[in-house]
């Protein structure tokens, strides 16, 4: 971020200074589709999830594609409730250690576990303290102090280390979504101007875009405005929401000495033999104990998603709450990345079944033959491009041609990312489900996805049984009698937080910790922590 510096700093100056106003701000809107869980599938839930999302281009998403997975979402869930409590920081951790130690108090209690799984020191409050004072600091005074302009009067200048990144890039997005700055005013001639706050100026009024050239610059000459944005927020690139996002996540992650990485390859979802392309911007890993393998690359995981999405319109104006397409596609991929990140931790101790490994069709040359020679190919085209030179010819290869590409036998591309070995972090040997809130702490097997919209993040939390997991991959022939009580597998209960907003202190401070308890319960030590006394405090 330091190349845009400057930039940044020329945005700023005249900050103050009357302009013609941006186009309207962005309406905020979130996805809010609730789907419950009905009964047990039926003997052919796998014919019908193949039917279903084969022709999902053609119908349109629907809930009938929530039923179909039996989804089951809780939303603006407490942070206590998406994890145990003693691993979400105190409000107690948010007053200076040192303060506290020459008070003679004791801060707070600490987590069971003293050590990370992979070996590391457990942070303790002095580490979160540094970072989440970072994140408290006000817009403005943070703003400052990384586009390198003078603090404020009476106003100190804000300290940033470990969040410099992630104040560069919400600088930028402020320029698109903050409208706390926001004012307008009106031209009174030789009088003077009138200055009103834009919600008395301008309540529901149509965007500039949508209006006609005449009318665009006669509001131009009765207004000018003054704030920070520039642009309205259905028009920022999507790579400011996802680098924002990522610098906020990043430092958390280190704190455990785990990596926030983007997708190596593009994750697809595997079920009854579909392969379904799903959107995702990364993952966190844990680094290996062995130094070794950490230097060169080797990541364990994946442990928690990310996902964001440059959407800011679910409904039309005719929809109801929950029902619009958009925000039913969108809750789809939100499942679709939690299963998928559920399929790649059940690999662990298993060896990639490389598709085409030994196969005809991937192995051996086939031709029909026929007069004239192979397709596409001229007998002048045919060999190597020799070019005489002083020491002898020079072979160079041709760029292979169409035909030449068709014949070419290579195998499908391998499905699993190289330089990951995939592992169920947090997760105790033998538990069924992949959750947290499961009434026995000591089995569970925990999916989380940071889930990003508009200038706001949000914590889900997925509880998957291992057998739902196989059940995707190689669906059993089932009777219609299941027994309920013995195989409780057919559900996916999901859990959502509020929605954080970025640009807001309290709402950052809340985020970090619900990151920072999903982070410490995620790389606990399971043999220490995971004894059911310790697992019910």
């Amino acid at each position: 971020m330091d190349a845009l510096t400057p930039v940044l700093e020329a945005k700023t100056e005249d900050e103050d200074k009357p302009r013609v106003p941006p186009p309207a701000a962005t309406p905020l809107e979130f996805p809010d589709c609730r789907p419950c869980a009905k009964q047990p599938p039926v003997s052919d839930c796998s014919q019908n999830l193949v039917k279903l999302f084969s022709n999902i281009l053609r119908t349109g998403p629907s809930l009938k594609h929530l039923e179909a997975l039996n989804v089951d979402l809780v939303s603006n869930v407490l942070l206590e409730d998406l994890l145990p409590g003693h691993y979400l920081p105190p409000l107690a951790w948010l007053e200076d250690p040192a303060k506290l130690q020459d008070a003679n108090s004791s801060p707070t209690t600490t987590p069971p576990a003293e050590t990370l799984s992979n070996g590391g020191p457990l942070p303790c409050h002095e580490a979160f303290f540094t970072r989440v004072r970072e994140l408290l600091h006000d817009n403005e005074d943070a703003f400052r102090t990384v586009q390198h302009r003078p603090a404020r009067p009476d106003h100190p200048a804000a300290r940033v280390l470990h969040f410099r990144k992630f104040w560069d890039n919400l600088a930028l997005m402020a320029e698109y979504w903050d409208t706390s700055l926001d004012m307008y005013s009106k031209s009174t001639g030789e009088a003077g101007t009138l200055t009103t706050e834009l919600d008395e100026v301008r309540p529901g009024e149509q965007s500039p875009t949508n209006r006609d050239k005449e009318q665009n610059v006669k509001a131009t000459e009765e207004e000018t405005y003054t704030g920070r944005r520039r642009d309205t927020g259905r028009n920022m690139p999507g790579k400011y929401r996802e680098d924002t996002v990522f610098a906020f996540v990043e430092p958390l992650a280190w704190c455990f000495r785990c990596r926030l990485e983007h997708a190596r390859m593009q994750p697809k979802l595997k079920m009854h033999g579909m392969i379904l392309p799903l959107p995702h911007n990364g993952n966190i890993y844990r680094t290996p104990r062995d130094t070794r393998l950490a230097r060169r690359g080797i990541l364990e995981g994946p442990m928690v998603g990310v996902f964001c999405r440059d959407q800011v319109t679910f409904r039309r104006p005719d929809d109801a709450v929950g029902e619009g397409k958009q925000e039913i596609l969108d809750l789809l991929r939100e499942v679709g990345l939690m299963l998928m990140l559920a399929q790649k931790r059940a690999r662990e101790g298993q060896e990639e079944q490389k598709p085409g490994k030994d196969q005809w069709w991937a192995t051996k040359p086939r031709w029909g033959g026929g007069p004239g020679g192979d397709l596409g190919v001229a007998a002048d085209e045919e060999g190597m491009d020799e070019t005489p030179t002083p020491e002898g010819p020079r072979k160079r290869s041709k760029k292979m041609n169409k035909a030449e590409l068709w014949r070419t036998i290579r195998p499908p591309v391998p499905t699993w990312e190289a330089g990951i070995t995939y592992k169920r972090v947090g997760c105790v040997a033998g538990s069924d489900y992949d959750d947290v809130t499961h009434s026995l702490f000591a089995h569970q097997r925990p999916i989380y996805l940071l889930s990003s919209v508009n200038h706001h993040i949000s914590i889900i939390h997925l509880r998957i049984h291992a057998q739902y997991t196989d059940e995707l991959l190689k669906p059993r022939n089932r009777g219609s009698n299941i027994n309920v009580a013995q195989e409780p597998w057919y559900k996916l209960e999901m859990k959502r937080s509020k929605w954080f907003d970025l640009l807001g202190a309290e709402d950052r401070m809340q985020a970090m910790r619900g990151i920072w308890a999903v982070l410490g319960w995620l790389m606990r030590n399971v043999e220490e922590s995971d004894t059911p006394d310790q697992a019910m405090r």
